[in-house]
């Protein structure tokens, strides 16, 4: 910490700082208030003393008192550079930027200010400008391992994936630091995983765990792609997520005492816990959910993670439900709050998917947690009291693969909330064209060899066919290329497949209206997407298999009565597509019809689905209450 010419009580600020660096920081709040008792506008002891706050979980009151400090004196880079933190963890990154700009007038070659603008920069996914913080402090300090790693993310956000995996063969190269070689490995990790070469990618995740064994956004990662993965069985994947969970149980002791009073009869607060509140697949789930529940007896309260604000944020915290931004706040000051607003049952809408709380319901703040939505397998945690999934999406033999209770609400998991944009549903275009057209508009993470071969039979098996692959990792001429060439080592020539990268959300909708047939992944399927795809008359093709993430387009599916359209085996897969293509006309009829099937379905009865889960929360709080 810099002091600056205004001291007036160098001693007694002296004091203060030291009890900090030594992380006494309850002694030293406790001298910063002396201080300013004794001086209201002493710079340094306000901004000592936000500090102290805001890393306690009290960003709004520590910025405030950091920006006092600036107010009184204007001349310091640290006030500047540290209110930019708290200021990004809360993501106010406009506010941020604007701080360490002011921070760097002050000192323009400090590293650390220009590691950490980058990275405010990047979040705003301003990646050029990124890119040239990030080479500046290295060229300052070419040793800085943490900007380099930083530099390899913002190279995956341009697509330049070897000029990322560069930056971390490097720090791994040069670096002695675990933390440093476990975040090097981490993010290698997650460009194999962009590049769809999950070997590779499972294999730096265990690397990096190697490093550090207790780092939850390495554990996520690594959890999360298995899930991709074809080869592990479902039995290996809840091993591991058993296995984070006892890693888990050894550094964080859940409460079993909550001051709920047991009453079944009063209302219940029910809180949701998600970092997507926002325009993300989750919305077009959750939103059903929070515009339905009935305000009489059940008190809605949403823990918005949400680092970057949009409209669908907006339109979310527009219902009548309390809405706490915890964006930023620690985990232990967001267990207290969920604690002090009396929550009964606690939803996890994130599972092991980037930025989730699970290190939140560890603590186990609410008396009854169950896992919801947002992840396709078990979380891990014994504390995680259930988890809501149909009879379709887990059979009654799937009971064992997870750690929590299931709950089934059939005959669908889940309520879809359709676009609100208005955009027609197309003619079949393989009427013009005299040819089918298939779609596959995934996340390449999801396509796995097994998918990929798939695809390459269907096209073999039905001539003059075409695909069309969209995904924002197809933005990269790269990635196009492999693509291009494995396609033309398997026998398809390029004219039959289409690339496409990123597309707004209304162009990505009207896409739709040059697809004849989507074609679905395996073994974790296009959930999502199947319901864009739906919603605009496309029908898709699904493999069933016995793990939830292949069953969730054919619970979909099978709730909306097209059952036909579900493969139980590889062959049955391209026999459908082959059948379909033979049959323009009933094809043609259908695609005018599946929206309104769509919107008939419980898939889109919001009203019905809330009230059958408020029917299954209230079942939940009295079994609680009786146990009590």
């Amino acid at each position: 910490m810099i002091m600056n010419t205004q001291d007036r009580m160098p001693q007694e600020m002296q004091r203060a700082i030291s009890f900090y660096e030594k992380g006494q920081k309850l002694e030293a709040k406790k001298q910063c208030e002396f201080i300013l008792n004794q001086n209201p506008n002493h710079p340094d002891a306000l901004h000592l003393l936000g500090l102290i706050v805001a890393q306690t979980g009290q960003l709004n009151q520590g910025t405030t008192l950091i920006l006092k400090a600036i107010e009184i004196y204007d001349k310091d880079s640290s006030y500047h550079s540290n209110l930019a933190i708290f200021l990004a963890r809360a993501g106010e990154f406009e506010r941020a930027i604007q701080h360490y700009q002011s921070a760097l007038l002050l000192r323009p070659d400090d590293p650390g200010i220009l590691n950490n603008l980058g990275m405010a920069l990047f979040y705003q996914k301003k990646f050029e400008q990124s890119l040239i913080s990030f080479l500046r402090a290295l060229n300052l300090k070419p040793d800085y391992y943490e900007a380099r790693i930083h530099l390899s993310m913002v190279y995956e956000s341009l697509n330049q994936l070897d000029n990322a995996m560069d930056c971390c063969q490097e720090v791994i190269l040069h670096s002695k630091d675990p933390f440093q070689l476990a975040m090097a490995y981490n993010q290698m990790g997650n460009i194999c995983l962009k590049q769809a070469c999950l070997t590779r990618a499972i294999d730096a995740y265990k690397k990096a765990l190697n490093y550090d064994k207790t780092h939850q956004e390495i554990w996520s990662n690594y959890l999360l792609t298995l899930n991709y993965d074809s080869e592990q069985t479902a039995r290996q994947i809840f091993c591991a997520h058993q296995e984070w969970g006892l890693q888990v149980a050894k550094n964080i002791t859940p409460v079993f005492f909550h001051s709920n009073m047991p009453d079944r009869h009063r209302p219940i607060r029910v809180g949701y816990i998600s970092p997507d509140f926002r325009m993300h697949p989750v919305a077009f789930f959750i939103e059903p959910i929070l515009k339905n529940h009935d305000s009489r007896n059940i008190e809605v309260y949403c823990y918005s993670d949400v680092q970057k604000a949009d409209a669908v944020t907006s339109r979310l915290e527009t219902y009548q439900n309390v809405w706490r931004n915890i964006s930023g706040y620690s985990n232990k000051a967001v267990s207290e709050q969920i604690c002090s607003d009396g929550i009964d049952i606690l939803v996890d809408l994130s599972g092991h998917t980037a930025n989730n709380r699970l290190c939140v319901f560890a603590e186990k703040p609410a008396p009854v947690q169950a896992t919801y939505l947002g992840y396709v397998n078990t979380s891990g945690l014994k504390v995680m009291d259930y988890r809501f999934t149909d009879a379709y999406a887990d059979p009654p033999n799937h009971d064992h693969l997870y750690s929590e209770t299931l709950i089934r609400i059939d005959p669908c998991f889940c309520c879809y909330h359709p676009p609100d944009i208005s955009v027609h549903v197309s003619e079949l275009p393989a009427l013009s064209n005299g040819y089918m057209t298939f779609g596959a508009f995934h996340n390449l993470t999801k396509v796995s060899l097994d998918t990929l071969m798939l695809w390459v039979n269907v096209l073999h098996a039905i001539s003059h066919s075409r695909l069309v692959l969209q995904s924002i990792s197809l933005s990269d001429a790269k990635s196009i290329d492999h693509f291009k060439q494995w396609f033309q080592s398997q026998g398809i020539e390029s004219h039959r497949i289409e690339f496409l990268g990123y597309q707004s959300f209304n162009d990505y909708l009207k896409k739709h209206h040059h697809i004849d047939i989507l074609l679905d992944t395996h073994p974790w399927s296009g959930h999502t997407i199947s319901c864009h795809g739906l919603w605009m008359g496309v029908p898709i093709i699904t493999l069933e298999g016995n793990r939830h993430a292949e069953r969730m387009v054919g619970s979909i599916l099978s709730t909306m009565g097209l059952g036909s359209w579900i493969a139980k085996t590889h062959t049955e897969y391209i026999e459908k597509a082959v059948t379909w293509s033979q049959n323009i006309k009933h094809l043609s009829q259908l695609r005018q019809n599946i929206r309104l099937k769509l919107i008939q379905s419980p898939v889109c009865n919001g009203m019905k689905f809330t009230q059958k889960l408020e029917m299954i929360y209230r079942h939940l709080w009295g079994k609680w209450c009786q146990e009590m």
